[in-house]
């Protein structure tokens, strides 16, 4: 699998957007080697990662797992 048109994944989650972005050493590599998430932003190029994975991950559903569970974690500590 190429991840040269890797693109970041939006994700919505009680009202709040985050972005999921993959981390590849080889564009074939079959399972990530990082993951950041990223606080999205109302301005055009500001954002905030608020969290930083590493790996290793047995795949990439795992990775994205890992990375969606951090990410709602994180939405959940920033509401009243």
């Amino acid at each position: 699998m190429s991840h040269s048109l890797d693109r970041p994944i939006a994700h919505e989650y009680r009202g709040h957007e985050v972005i999921i972005k993959f981390d590849w050493d080889k564009p074939n590599d079959e399972v990530p080697v990082g993951v950041h998430v990223i606080e999205a932003s109302e301005v055009p190029g500001f954002a905030n990662t608020v969290a930083d994975l590493s790996g290793p991950w047995e795949d990439y559903q795992s990775a994205l797992a890992e990375a969606l569970a951090t990410a709602e974690r994180w939405v959940d500590s920033q509401l009243p």
